[in-house]
């Protein structure tokens, strides 16, 4: 009983971004998903979006650290 279940800390860690994400504008949220849920490369969705790569860099990188810092918090 005293082992921590590595699957019980992917929960805890996923429950403590929950928030953070829901806050976040919707275009971070779709770039997010598009990335790390459909696996699209940052050139991929910036022409989906109309935006260069290296903004779709930028966003990720902004959001990635608002999340964690919220989460941090938490």
């Amino acid at each position: 009983l005293s082992a921590t279940e590595g699957a019980f800390d992917a929960v805890v860690d996923r429950e403590s971004v929950k928030g953070a994400l829901r806050r976040l504008p919707e275009r971070e949220r779709q770039i997010l998903y598009l990335r790390f849920f459909e696996d699209q490369s940052q050139s991929r969705i910036g022409e989906q979006l109309g935006i260069s790569q290296m903004h779709v860099s930028r966003l990720i990188a902004r959001s990635c650290r608002r999340v964690r810092d919220e989460a941090l918090r938490s």
